[in-house]
């Protein structure tokens, strides 16, 4: 058994309370001497006396731990939003639980009544689009959470976002600049949300410039499949329209495999197509430099999620809901 409260103060002839008070820092509070204050801190650490962080946490009412529940930890765009959230969560003194739902409604539920059981103090998350149950009943607990990247539009709650539909529409319109009129979208997950806004956002690109919507050039994949599906629906796409030009893919992920496909197949995509992306991932930069990209601010999203939930953390019950839409930079 470690060091406990009790040894420390047996050691300097102390109340347990005296101690107690001084290491959890209200000795100036309580009125001892800055050499009391000294002596106390000083035998603590020599002794090896290390708090009972949890008894402490109870009594306080926080735990000082936040949560961020994403989609996909193994992708890079999530755990670059995990590594900013991370940052800025130290920085103000938390501790950050990272988990996954792995696009699991279900999981997603589960995960959340876990944290909240383990006196989480707040969560931060990306949230999958199921049933929401879960959601309601923080929003009814007034419990603290933000979503990032994705959020529940019909629902009053934190949020911070990216102009989705816009930011689209503006790499779209930067093929049809370049001549392209036959234009393919390759998107996934389109029952959620922020991917239906991309979708908006390339059929207004082609409404502005006068161009019919084609609806055998846009393919949904099915997110749990994708490697395997992105294969027969490009052998399709360009089977039955071989005259596409450019490609708007609505992820990273997406355009990283089709460019695959087109290598395995002899394509030289290069020459024969332009290409726009929202956000991007490693490699890109190199199989396709000449591509659009709209790039999301990741840190800065983190950064503000994180600020946003310590805000809401402190105010409980008086808090009101911040949504914030940021804008991405166009990389071309």
């Amino acid at each position: 058994m470690g060091v406990l409260l009790k040894d420390v103060a047996k050691a300097l002839n102390l109340s347990k309370a005296t101690v107690s008070w001084i290491l959890s820092g209200k000795g100036d509070e309580k009125g001892f001497s800055e050499a009391t204050i000294k002596l106390v801190k000083e035998t603590a650490a020599k002794m090896g006396y290390s708090p009972n962080l949890l008894a402490r946490s109870l009594s306080l009412g926080t735990t000082h731990t936040v949560a961020l529940i994403i989609p996909a930890i193994g992708d890079t765009f999530y755990s670059q939003m995990a590594q900013a959230v991370e940052k800025q969560a130290h920085q103000r003194g938390y501790t950050l639980i990272i988990s996954s739902s792995e696009s699991n409604a279900d999981k997603e539920r589960r995960l959340i009544s876990a944290l909240r059981a383990q006196q989480v103090d707040g969560l931060i998350i990306a949230p999958s689009k199921g049933e929401d149950s879960a959601i309601r009943r923080m929003i009814k607990d007034h419990y603290p959470f933000v979503f990032i990247d994705r959020y529940y539009p019909e629902l009053e709650t934190n949020y911070v976002i990216v102009d989705n539909e816009g930011s689209s529409r503006e790499i779209v319109q930067r093929l049809i600049g370049d001549g392209c009129r036959r234009i393919a979208l390759m998107t996934t997950d389109t029952h959620l949300y922020v991917m239906s806004r991309r979708t908006n956002g390339y059929l207004a690109a082609l409404k502005e410039a006068g161009i019919d919507v084609d609806p055998s050039l846009c393919v949904g994949l099915d997110r749990a499949r994708y490697r395997e599906a992105i294969v027969e629906e490009l052998d399709a796409l360009l089977a039955r329209c071989p005259d596409v030009d450019g490609f708007f893919f609505s992820t990273h992920y997406l355009a990283l495999e089709t460019i695959r496909y087109f290598i395995k197949r002899g394509i030289d995509y290069r020459k024969r197509f332009r290409f726009a992306c929202f956000h991007t991932t490693a490699a890109l930069d190199i199989l396709a430099p000449e591509m659009y990209v709209t790039l999301m601010p990741i840190e800065k999203m983190g950064t503000m999620a994180v600020d946003i939930l310590l805000d809401n953390i402190a105010s409980k019950e008086d808090y009101r809901p911040q949504g914030v839409v940021l804008e991405n930079t166009i990389l071309s």
